[in-house]
C-alpha cells in the first residue's frame, strides 16, 4: 500500500506540464518557422541548397556548444529561472533576425537562436520530478506533441504571414511571446527536490537537497543502457532534421504540389504525429509496467514502422490523396520513440544528473544531425533531393532501430542498478 501511494502525481503536476507544454509549442514554432520560408529567402538572396542547408547547420552548432552548460546548470540551480532565462533568448535572438538585410547576416542571426534551442534538458528532469516512473511517458508524450503542433503553427505562420507580409514578419511574430512567457515561468512554477518522486525517495523527499555530482554523472555514464541510448540518438535525429527543414522544398521541387496543398499535407501529418505522441506515451508506461524492456522494444518498433512509411511517402510516385494518406500514416509513428527513449533515460539516471544526461544525449543528437541539413543540401545539388532524403534517412533510422533493440537487453540491469543505488541513499537519510 505504501508503494501504491508513492506512485500518486503530485499537486501541480499537470499545470508544470501544460506551461511547458506551451513553451515547447511556441518555441517549436519558432525553429520550424523557417522551412516554408526558404524559397522566399533563396529567392531574396539568391541562395544554393547548400547555403540554405547551412543556415539551419550554424544553429545546430551553437546549440551544441551551449548544450553541455545548460544540462549542468540545470542540475546545480533552480530550474524555473533557468527556464525564463532560456524563453527570454529565444525571443530576442528571433527578433533580432528581422533585421537582416543579406545573407551572412541572416545565418548569423539564426545561428544565435540555437543558444537556448536544448535547454529542453532542463524542463524534462523538472517533469520527471513531478511525475512518478510508471507515469513519466503519458506525460513525456503530452510534452511532446508540442513538437507536431509548434511545427504547426509555425507552418500555418511561415505559409500565411510569410506569405503575405514577407519572412521578417513571420520572425516577429513568433519570437515576442517568448519574452512573454518569461514572465510566467518565473512567477508561477517553483522548483522541487530532484528525485522527489522516486518511488524509493518519497518517504525522504523532504531531506532531499542533491545538486548536480561529477561522481553521480560518471555512474551513470558508465551503464551499457546509456551508450546505446547515445549512440541510437546520434542517428536516430538526422531524419527529423531533413523532414522538418526539405519536406517543404521537396513538395514544391520535386511533387510539384501548390501552396494549398502542401500546407494541407502538413496539416494531417503533424495532426496525426500530436495523436503518436499521446498513444505512445500511455502504450509506453503499459509496457514498461509489462516488462522493464518494454520501452526500448516499443521504441525500435515504432522506428521501424515510420521507415517503412517514411520511404512509402517518398517513392511512391501518386497523386496528391494518396501522398496525404501515407505521411499521415508517417506522422502517427516517426514520433512514437520520443517519450519512450526519454523516459528510459530518466529510468537509469541519477536524479540530480539528469538534466546533464539529458544534454549529454542531445549533444550527441546534434553532434552528427546538425549537419544533416547540409548534407542533404549537398546531394540534392548533386543526385536530387528526393535521393539524398531517402539515402540519409533509411540508412540513420535503420542503425537507430537496431541500438535500441540493443538496449532493451541491458536496461532491467542498469534500472535494477539505479534503484539499489536510491534505496541506499533513503536509507541512510532516514
Amino acid at each position: 500500500m505504501a508503494r501504491d501511494k508513492a506512485y500518486k502525481t503530485p499537486r501541480g503536476a499537470w499545470y508544470a506540464v501544460f506551461v511547458f507544454f506551451i513553451f515547447m509549442v511556441l518555441h517549436n514554432a519558432d525553429k520550424f518557422l523557417i522551412s516554408p520560408l526558404l524559397t522566399s529567402i533563396r529567392d531574396e538572396f539568391l541562395l544554393t541548397y547548400t547555403q540554405l542547408g547551412a543556415i539551419q547547420t550554424g544553429a545546430s552548432i551553437v546549440a551544441v556548444l551551449f548544450m553541455p552548460l545548460w544540462g549542468y546548470f540545470f542540475d546545480k540551480y533552480a530550474r524555473p529561472p533557468l527556464a525564463a532565462l532560456a524563453s527570454a533568448i529565444w525571443g530576442g535572438t528571433t527578433v533580432l533576425s528581422t533585421f537582416s538585410t543579406n545573407y551572412l547576416e541572416l545565418a548569423f542571426t539564426r545561428a544565435l537562436t540555437g543558444i537556448d534551442n536544448e535547454a529542453t534538458s532542463g524542463i524534462l528532469s523538472f517533469i520527471g520530478d513531478n511525475f512518478p516512473p510508471e507515469k513519466r511517458s503519458t506525460a513525456l508524450g503530452v510534452l511532446n506533441t508540442s513538437g507536431a503542433l509548434g511545427a504547426l503553427i509555425g507552418t500555418l505562420i511561415g505559409a500565411i504571414i510569410g506569405g503575405s507580409l514577407g519572412w521578417r514578419s513571420a520572425f516577429l511574430i513568433t519570437g515576442v511571446p517568448g519574452l512573454l512567457l518569461a514572465l510566467l515561468i518565473i512567477t508561477t512554477l517553483k522548483d522541487k527536490p530532484r528525485g522527489s518522486t522516486e518511488p524509493e525517495l518519497t518517504a525522504v523527499k523532504e531531506k532531499l537537497k542533491d545538486t548536480f555530482k561529477g561522481e553521480s554523472l560518471v555512474e551513470v555514464l558508465k551503464r551499457k543502457s546509456m551508450a546505446f541510448l547515445f549512440v541510437q540518438g546520434f542517428f536516430g535525429v538526422f531524419p527529423w532534421q531533413i523532414i522538418t527543414y526539405w519536406f517543404f522544398t521537396y513538395m514544391t521541387d520535386v511533387r510539384s504540389f501548390d501552396e494549398g496543398s502542401q500546407i494541407l499535407v502538413m496539416l494531417v501529418a503533424l495532426l496525426t504525429m500530436v495523436a503518436g505522441n499521446l498513444v505512445a506515451g500511455l502504450i509506453s508506461d503499459w509496457a514498461f509496467r509489462r516488462t522493464l524492456r518494454g520501452r526500448a522494444i516499443f521504441a525500435g518498433l515504432s522506428v521501424a514502422l515510420g521507415l517503412v512509411f517514411f520511404d512509402m511517402t517518398i517513392l511512391i510516385k501518386s497523386g496528391l490523396e494518396a501522398f496525404i494518406l501515407l505521411a499521415a500514416l508517417t506522422g502517427f509513428f516517426i514520433p512514437m520513440a520520443g517519450p519512450a527513449v526519454v523516459a528510459s533515460l530518466q529510468d537509469i539516471s541519477l536524479p540530480e544528473v539528469r538534466s546533464t544526461t539529458h544534454s549529454i544525449q542531445v549533444f550527441v543528437e546534434n553532434v552528427g544531425s546538425g549537419f544533416a541539413p547540409l548534407i542533404t543540401g549537398y546531394l540534392a545539388d548533386t543526385v536530387g533531393l528526393e535521393w539524398g532524403m531517402v539515402t540519409i534517412i533509411t540508412v540513420t533510422w535503420s542503425i537507430c532501430a537496431f541500438f535500441l533493440t540493443a538496449a532493451s537487453l541491458t536496461l532491467p540491469k542498469d534500472i535494477g542498478w539505479k534503484r539499489a543505488k536510491l534505496a541506499e541513499r533513503a536509507k541512510k537519510l532516514l
